[in-house]
């Protein structure tokens, strides 16, 4: 690729790679988005665009249709709908970024949705109204699941795994020892969840014990949860709500322990969490598994606007 010309152009692209540097992007993800960058660039430089504040979003548009017509180099074929999409969301991130530095006032790619078909059709996600209305309906022991799945982000496993030692409630915390890779997590609690927690562990102190004491969730053969018990809890609680009573069997087929943990993702990005803390509180090793959460919750917004 031929080098930029334009001074602000070079400086910006040495910028934003430290930006994502900082922001704990995979070495090689950070490389693409720097190319993306340097790209959009000079195609701006070859249609005499010399400054930030000149680009429109007509000058977006025009990008988008380049994009459309570029070939890849080493195929010989036209980019695919979702690399493209992919440069053209990279865009929007990055002036975004340009938005919070304050060296922009307004974004002017936000008019446009560059989606990927393939994240909205595999995941089932809860609205905020939707996971109040579970935890109105369910039981003690529904609510205890309901606060390490959804409140604190749990993976299956981990939630499976979880010994009542995990749960220090006199510190309201909550324990992962051994996450995805065996890394070690501690996820803050609320007054209320603790309470909740509390109340479900002294009404499981008559349990029998004949079996290890330190199992958090047991089954009705007094042994370990598995995970398909789990999951056969929610799709019991599901009933008992108005909306997942609406659920077909395929979409019920979709809903697992995991919808809870996107469900939760999703809302904290809604409700204006920074990513990276999204990333921290869900144990993820890599930012770019958490960005997943980002065209979830544009879709709701797509959603919202049909």
């Amino acid at each position: 690729m031929n080098e930029l010309h334009t001074e602000i152009y070079r400086e910006e692209v040495k910028n934003y790679k430290e930006h994502l540097e900082i922001l704990g992007y995979h070495k090689a993800t950070i490389t693409a988005k720097y190319l993306y960058l340097k790209a959009f660039f000079k195609h701006l430089e070859e249609n005499k665009i010399f400054t930030l504040k000149e680009i429109e979003a007509q000058n977006i548009a025009e990008y988008y249709k380049t994009l459309q017509q570029k070939k890849n180099f080493k195929t010989g074929e036209l980019l695919s709908k979702e690399s493209v999409n992919g440069r053209m969301r990279n865009l929007q991130k990055y002036f975004g970024y340009l938005l919070e530095l304050g060296t922009l006032k307004k974004n002017p790619a936000s008019a446009f949705i560059f989606s990927n078909a393939k994240e909205r059709k595999e995941r089932i996600i809860f609205t905020q109204e939707q996971i109040r209305e579970l935890y109105e309906s369910a039981n003690l022991q529904e609510t205890a699941i309901l606060n390490l799945a959804y409140g604190c982000g749990l993976r299956a496993g981990e939630l499976v795994r979880l010994n009542r030692e995990d749960l220090n409630l006199q510190e309201n915390l909550v324990i992962v020892e051994k996450g995805k890779n065996n890394k070690r997590r501690i996820i803050p609690i609320s007054d209320k969840i603790k309470e909740e927690l509390q109340e479900f562990l002294q009404s499981q102190e008559t349990r029998t014990r004949n079996q290890d004491e330190n199992t958090l969730f047991t089954n009705i053969e007094n042994r370990r949860m598995r995970m398909q018990s789990f999951i056969r809890i929610l799709k019991k609680l599901l009933q008992k709500t108005e909306f997942g009573k609406q659920f077909t069997k395929q979409e019920l087929q979709r809903i697992g322990m995991h919808t809870l943990r996107h469900s939760i993702a999703t809302h904290l990005l809604e409700n204006g969490m920074k990513l990276e803390q999204v990333q921290y509180f869900l144990g993820h090793n890599q930012i770019e598994t958490t960005e997943i959460y980002t065209h979830i919750n544009q879709t709701q917004l797509d959603n919202l606007k049909m």
